[in-house]
């Protein structure tokens, strides 16, 4: 009967001191889960509010970006959507930190490398975000002019001009997340140049009618 329970209580001591030996690790991740949480609804705001002080929320409404993400599904705006970001990056880094406390093992390198790319993706926001304000803004501005000069197809030249911009600025988010990189980079500086080569080639052969129109009326008015 002995020889039964001496193993039994030895494996029940056994588990006991690993309990012992886990308690302290567990109470240590949930009290640093529970600190990450707070600091992650800190962050959360004080982007927010850095956002809304910058005009960001303004400058995002008058590019577009709250139609494309009310039309995409999201009910946030640019301004709330980068504060969950922050907040979730944040939470995500305290999640590693906390299996870490666990004793699972995951590389220092990884949260290091978690860290340091949230701020690429708010700098690839902040970019699309006035990317796009700056191409409504060259759509609008360039499309006046060329109504005021009489150019024939002034809304599809000037739309044209805002995708052009727009295809560059997503160029640049995508690079600044590292996705594509270089290679991408070239592939919109190949297709921009294409671009303005067939520009160039219509306005010349297409364009003199229009050129010749314009120097007559500015004949007259002389």
């Amino acid at each position: 009967m002995r020889s039964i329970i001496d193993p039994l209580l030895e494996a029940l001591r056994l588990t006991w001191s690993q309990v012992q030996l886990f308690l302290p690790k567990l109470l240590g991740a949930l009290v640093l889960l529970t600190a990450g949480w707070l600091v992650a609804r800190l962050v959360r705001r004080v982007v927010i509010r850095l956002l809304r002080w910058l005009r960001v929320d303004a400058a995002a409404e008058r590019a577009g970006v709250e139609d494309f993400l009310l039309r995409g599904g999201i009910r946030l705006t640019a301004v709330t959507l980068v504060g969950q970001l922050a907040y979730w990056g944040v939470l995500l880094i305290v999640a590693l930190a906390a299996f870490n406390v666990l004793g699972v093992p995951i590389p220092g390198s990884t949260i290091e490398q978690v860290a340091g790319y949230l701020p690429n993706v708010l700098a690839a926001v902040v970019i699309v975000i006035f990317g796009s304000l700056l191409a409504r803004f060259v759509r609008g501005a360039l499309h006046t002019y060329l109504n005021n000069i009489g150019v024939e197809g002034a809304r599809s030249i000037s739309l044209l001009a805002q995708v052009a911009i727009l295809a560059f600025v997503v160029t640049l988010a995508l690079n600044q997340l590292r996705i594509g990189g270089q290679v991408l980079l070239s592939a919109f500086q190949l297709a921009f140049g294409g671009l303005c080569l067939a520009l160039a080639l219509a306005f010349g052969l297409g364009g003199r009618e229009w050129a010749a129109k314009l120097l007559e009326r500015t004949w007259k008015l002389q």
